[in-house]
């Protein structure tokens, strides 16, 4: 017999790649440990459009407030995965409209425009289009992402627009981050103005800045921890509480750098639900805190 719920209760759906390495059963772990069920969404299923058999794991009644943790989905896959949980009974702790406004760019931004780098955006894959709209921002260095994400990992290529830069090589930094994202390539270009950040460090894709990832819960700053394995001091962050006031979400992450002029400026937002866990914070603190 299908299992019901019959009270409204917090649990995680975890919606996992099957492609890709994850690190989802340490989180379920520590979820379980703090008596919050966890339940399964196959991605492949959800992606494909069989909405209904990615939540086969799912009781088929009840009231549960679901936090979606795992792999990144565009608003319209989230929908998706909305619509299948209402009808199941259940609801997703954030919305399909609250997932968009964490985690695209022309959505964040006008709201934040004071406190990160000056942006401009395109709809569409149109590189010469988006050379001219960069340049309001004045001559480069530029980073180039689309709507959601960069393709950082390949630094040089496929992101940063140093100074000097002609249009051919803007346009093949553009060709080059649309062949990165493939078809997750999200709605258009977004230019960014290139932030003097502090550089701690470097990877083996390029710099690495003094950069904490915020999380924020239902208005509230209930996790800070460095982005990369730094062994650094976290500061107080709570001078950053009333930007995340600014952002109508329930749980959604600020990315914070340094400036080389020991300045502040947030470099990211995401919604929370797939903004994967900094090397030092404790999972088990973050659910605590937020459900």
């Amino acid at each position: 017999m299908p299992r019901s719920v019959a009270r409204t209760a917090n649990a995680l759906l975890f919606g996992r790649n099957p492609h890709q390495s994850d690190t989802f059963d340490v989180e379920a772990d520590a979820a379980e440990a703090l008596g919050v069920d966890t339940y399964q969404a196959d991605l492949s299923a959800l992606l494909s459009g069989d909405a209904s058999r990615a939540l086969a794991g799912v009781p088929e009644r009840g009231r549960l407030r679901l936090l979606y943790r795992g792999w990144m989905l565009t608003e319209e896959e989230y929908g998706a995965l909305d619509e299948a949980v209402q009808a199941l009974g259940h609801r997703l702790m954030t919305t399909p409209e609250q997932y968009a406004a964490a985690n695209y760019l022309p959505h964040w931004y006008p709201r934040l425009a004071g406190y990160t780098a000056r942006s401009v955006w395109t709809e569409g894959t149109d590189a010469t289009e988006a050379w001219h709209a960069a340049r309001v921002l004045g001559p480069p260095p530029w980073i180039v992402k689309d709507h959601v994400k960069s393709a950082k990992e390949r630094w040089a290529e496929a992101c940063f627009v140093p100074a000097g830069a002609t249009r051919e090589d803007f346009e093949r930094t553009c060709a080059n981050l649309l062949d990165e994202r493939g078809d997750r390539f999200e709605r258009g270009f977004v230019v960014r103005r290139f932030l003097p950040l502090k550089v701690y460090g470097r990877t083996p894709t390029g710099p690495a800045h003094l950069e904490f990832r915020l999380f924020f819960g239902k208005g509230r700053l209930i996790a800070a921890e460095p982005y990369h394995e730094f062994d650094v001091e976290v500061p107080d962050f709570t001078a950053f509480e009333p930007l995340g006031r600014r952002i109508p979400s329930p749980f959604f992450t600020l990315d914070v750098a340094m400036l080389e002029d020991g300045g502040w400026a947030v470099v990211e937002v995401n919604d929370g639900g797939v903004s994967g866990l900094p090397p030092g914070l404790d999972p088990r603190e973050l659910f605590a805190a937020l459900l």
